[in-house]
């Protein structure tokens, strides 16, 4: 898995097609009228497949950038005590995305700590680009994100507070497409595992895969990444890869499951559109490496539960944790259904107990951000539908649909 990628030029016409079509929309319930699935994907090999420079890009080298701490209006923050006593007194970081722009929220003493750590200038153009899925390295040190909803360009970035010089690295200097970038630690080196494709995916009956693929780069360096190499793994995978590294997923729109040492896919929930993939963090050897929390799109056809049961939801009316037979092990259901509506932008944070998402109003386009304690589900035994253990609210009001978040959790 250590075989180098060539660059390819020119453009092919599938290609030209393909980008003139895609357009990312973020949220599940806006992907029917703001995202294009690709036409006819070709079936792609994951070992030998050659990743185009579509576009030139100003981001060619790390760039020391400096973040200011800052207040949303609006928002009303829930105090560090309570905040402590629901993660068991482990110090927690929070990252997010609200309109466009990337903050750092941190505690000091009570008191929280909001910072932006954005620069309106993440675009391909070096303007502003619309970042999402930020995640912190499992140290909390760093973050890694995309700067647009086409996932280039990607970047690597300090998460220090205001005031505080933070070094950010472009993930490809060269601006080919970075999408979705997760954080994977394997023989005590680090890398960045990254999808080819951005937009609704579908599961391909002809290929037997998701099209597209998924590559990872080694961060050598706190400054330089390896050149980009294969993973095996066939398809655009954008939910991650379990610790330890026998499990990828993906959503957006089908779901599946990849099971690395046997080479095989599983498709979920019978092709249906979901979004919001996010792979378990459990330590190797655990039980359910393959677990994957997503959203559910709602509606037909009907959600297999562990239990032997079926189901029906609305749209986002619950967080779902599935395993590889296709089944549905954990629910969490929207905590206050006369004050709120449905989740949205669901993440599984670095420690596997916990994970977070907005849960938007049914009065007004508001949402608050939540955390949700899962539970320890990792050598859990199987046959029973687990359920969240406990909500909190970390932030109440000023939120959206499109807010990104992810959580760092000491372990």
């Amino acid at each position: 898995m250590t075989r180098n990628l060539g660059v390819s030029s020119p453009l092919s016409p599938l290609l030209l097609r393909l980008l003139a079509a895609a357009v990312l929309c973020c949220s599940c319930d806006q992907q029917g009228s703001g995202a294009v699935i690709f036409p006819d994907p070709p079936c792609e090999s994951p070992n030998q497949v050659e990743l185009t420079a579509l576009f030139p890009t100003p981001h060619k080298k790390p760039k020391t950038v400096v973040g200011a701490d800052t207040v949303l209006a609006g928002t009303e923050w829930t105090p560090g005590d309570s905040v402590r006593a629901f993660f068991g007194g482990k110090e927690v970081k929070l990252v997010f995305v609200l309109n466009k722009k990337m903050f750092l929220l941190t505690y000091a003493g009570d008191k929280p700590v909001l910072t932006r750590i954005s620069h309106d200038d993440e675009g391909v153009s070096g303007t502003q680009g619309a970042i999402n899925s930020p995640l912190f390295s499992p140290d909390g040190k760093k973050i890694v994100f995309a700067g647009t909803t086409r996932g280039k360009p990607g970047f690597i970035q300090d998460a220090v507070t205001g005031g505080l010089p933070a070094l950010r690295v472009p993930l490809d200097p060269k601006g080919r497409t970075t999408a979705d970038p997760h954080w994977h630690s394997e023989n005590g080196k680090n890398y960045i595992y990254f999808a080819t494709l951005a937009g609704l995916i579908n599961y391909s009956d002809a290929c037997s895969q998701i099209p597209g693929g998924t590559y990872r780069r080694e961060i050598l360096n706190d400054s330089t990444l390896d050149s980009t190499r294969i993973t095996g793994i066939p398809g655009a995978y954008r939910g991650g890869i379990s610790r330890d590294g026998l499990w990828a997923g993906t959503s957006y729109a089908s779901s599946t499951l990849y099971d690395v040492a046997n080479g095989k896919t599983h498709l979920l929930a019978d092709g249906a559109q979901q979004c919001n993939p996010s792979m378990n963090p459990y330590p190797p050897g655990s039980a359910h490496t393959d677990y994957m929390m997503i959203l559910a799109f709602g509606g037909l056809p009907a959600y297999h539960l562990i239990d032997g049961r079926d189901t029906v939801e609305g749209l986002h009316e619950n967080l779902w944790i599935y395993n590889k037979d296709n089944k549905i092990v954990w629910q969490a259901s929207v905590p206050d259904k006369n004050l709120y509506l449905h989740f949205d932008k669901p993440e599984w944070s670095t420690h596997p107990d916990f994970a977070t998402a907005v849960i938007l109003l049914r009065a007004g386009e508001d949402a608050d951000l939540f955390a949700v304690k899962i539970g320890d589900l990792a050598d859990a035994p199987e046959g029973q539908l687990h359920q969240a253990e406990a909500y909190l609210r970390i932030g109440k009001g000023g939120f959206n649909s499109d807010t990104f978040t992810h959580l760092w959790v000491a372990p």
